[in-house]
């Protein structure tokens, strides 16, 4: 997260969602990964339809559907970090 506060990538939504990644707690969403799911899904349709590149979004959506497939689609879409970095019996 150093590196990332210094980029123009960051955006303060992250250091809101650093405790949940951080502690693994994904409970009380304020956005559930399910809607992130289905948002994507209306964003990549559209593109598609007007011609757009998605490979790059294709791949967050494949991501998205991990955190799906491991039981996160009722957490909040920080529980992404999960799909990404699985937690290890130490986490």
């Amino acid at each position: 997260m150093e590196i990332l506060r210094d980029s123009a990538l960051y955006a303060p939504t992250f250091d809101k969602k650093l405790s949940r990644m951080s502690d693994r707690n994904f409970d009380n969403p304020n956005f559930p990964t399910k809607h992130l799911l289905k948002d994507t899904d209306l964003f990549l349709a559209e593109a598609r339809a007007i011609g757009l590149e998605v490979a790059g979004l294709e791949g967050v959506r494949e991501i998205i559907s991990m955190a799906i497939d491991r039981a996160l689609s009722d957490a909040d879409y920080s529980a992404l970090f999960n799909a990404v970095n699985p937690p290890t019996e130490e986490s």
